[in-house]
């Protein structure tokens, strides 16, 4: 007997691209669908009319609830917000030294960092483009500072490559570009591109190659100065009688591309990616207690939302305290 065909979700084909060509694919793709926009934040949202002392009851403390929460009470709601975990924020948060997390599972984790370290489990990092969050962090005292998003000299992995020994970013990256820098500069020298590239710019074009993929005079990429001023030295120049710097050996190109590592050197290139990129000073967690100062006397937390009624006269929400068990219930004209 056939097993039923299940419909495919847009969450189960961005995951599968996700987990085969990375996060900046799957942010490719998303925006393909329409799914990641750029914000056109142009300021907080002007909310005029009488509200005649409407309440609004929101569910959820993340970013998007708390700023609703914000902006709706500096229009003159009367604003509630219930929050099922006992911390708001929602993915934005940090983990630091010493901290435990009960999984839904049942799974306790405690991260033994040393002072100072700390893990966002959600959201890493504030892109250019995210005007609207940036304005809150300023506005709400959350101090922010540059992410590195790019660090040439941190490493690279894949387990079925180099016996599992992880490789530096940079020789991946100069490796990668110095080898089709040298098979382009052939395919010019070869005429392969004239009818695309006049012998003019085909002259251009060879020397924008020598630098961009640090070949040498003979338009190769090999072990030398050249190559190795991009990916760095064996042993570095110095001074004295030993300061003469002995040259790297490039990864040939079968082995680089077959390593699939060059998969890592695109990332920072993405529109999303591009510097400057910035971080909130001790973590994403900053920004939920930016937002917590503000609009947190309107939150109750440990509340769980079991059941929702709506009619002509409001919406009453059933939630249960997940501390006490209690089950209570909360009215307003209106449910964010």
């Amino acid at each position: 007997m056939n097993e039923p065909i299940m419909p495919m979700t847009k969450r189960d084909l961005l995951s599968m691209i996700g987990t085969a060509a990375g996060a900046s694919a799957m942010y490719m793709a998303m925006s393909s669908m329409d799914q990641a926009k750029a914000s056109d934040f142009k300021g907080p949202p002007k909310l005029e009319g009488d509200n005649k002392g409407a309440s609004v009851l929101i569910l959820g403390a993340g970013v998007a609830g708390m700023t609703a929460a914000l902006e709706l009470s500096r229009a003159g709601y009367k604003v509630q917000v219930l929050e099922y975990n006992d911390r708001v924020g929602g993915r934005s948060w940090t983990l630091q030294g010493g901290d435990t997390y009960t999984e839904l599972g049942g799974a306790t984790q405690t991260c033994r960092f040393a002072p100072g370290n700390y893990i966002n489990p959600g959201p890493w990092r504030i892109p250019w483009h995210h005007h609207g969050l940036i304005h809150y962090c300023h506005e709400l005292g959350v101090a922010l500072e540059p992410f590195m998003q790019v660090n040439y000299n941190a490493y690279v992995h894949n387990t079925k490559a180099f016996g599992g020994k992880p490789q530096r970013y940079r020789h991946i990256q100069a490796d990668f570009y110095g080898h089709v820098g040298e098979l382009l500069a052939r395919s010019v020298n070869a005429g392969a591109l004239a009818q695309t590239v006049s012998k003019e710019d085909g002259e251009i074009l060879l020397e924008a190659l020598r630098s961009w993929g640090a070949l040498d005079r003979n338009m190769r990429y090999v072990k030398g100065a050249a190559s190795s001023g991009r990916r760095g030295y064996d042993k570095e120049p110095g001074g004295g009688l030993s300061a003469v710097p002995e040259p790297s050996d490039p990864i040939d190109v079968q082995t680089l591309l077959r390593s699939g590592l060059w998969r890592s050197i695109g990332g920072n290139l993405q529109w999303d990616h591009l510097s400057t990129i910035f971080q909130p000073v001790g973590g994403m967690g900053q920004v939920a207690k930016g937002f917590e100062r503000a609009v947190g006397h309107m939150v109750r937390k440990n509340s769980k939302v079991t059941a929702i009624h709506q009619d002509e006269k409001g919406v009453i929400v059933t939630y249960k305290d997940t501390k006490s068990g209690a089950v209570m219930k909360a009215a307003a004209d209106y449910c964010l």
